[in-house]
């Protein structure tokens, strides 16, 4: 029901009905003296630039070297899971892109996969004992254990789908003869 028909059926709301005006003579012009968004405030204020020594007051990985700890002493790192770690094994990478490369060309060309495949094992492989024995210098275990895998995997199908392959051509080559 709209509104027209409410007055219409109940009739008016006592005291003139609706809300009048507020109090006060509603919400007027601009204060007195300007104010507003129109500029800063008198006297400058504002935020003003950054305090002396740079952000968290020098020290730590943020401010200049040599100068002292911050406010809230030297910056430590989030946890153990956020420790810096060494740079990315190339070997792992390697070993990671030969094998993707390698699942998809053993469904169209199994004798290509093959040495691709052990390729991305062998790469693994090394990569897996150069960042087990040196930690803090490498990272990529996930990478070389991917590679390593995914090269396993396209040899098995590759060994596979050959072996189906020669099945299949001494099936036809035994019912040509008989």
């Amino acid at each position: 029901m709209d509104e027209q028909n409410l007055i219409l059926a109940y009739g008016p709301p006592p005291g003139g009905g609706g809300y009048g005006p507020p109090p006060g003579g509603g919400y007027g012009g601009p204060p007195p003296g300007g104010g507003g968004y129109g500029g800063p405030p008198p006297g400058g204020g504002g935020y003003g630039g950054p305090p002396p020594g740079g952000f968290g007051g020098g020290g730590g990985p943020f401010g200049p070297p040599g100068a002292p700890p911050g406010p809230f002493g030297p910056q430590m790192p989030m946890g153990p899971g956020f420790a810096p770690q060494g740079s990315q094994n190339g070997l792992a990478i390697a070993s990671l892109v030969t094998g993707i490369l390698a699942l998809p060309t053993t469904c169209c060309c199994s004798i290509l996969s093959l040495p691709l495949g052990i390729a991305a094992c062998v790469m693994g492989g090394i990569a897996l004992s150069k960042i087990k024995a040196a930690p803090q210098l490498y990272s990529g275990k996930g990478l070389a254990l991917g590679g390593a895998i995914c090269g396993a995997l396209s040899i098995l199908l590759a060994i596979a789908f050959l072996a189906l392959g020669m099945g299949q051509a001494l099936v036809d080559q035994y019912s040509r003869t008989h």
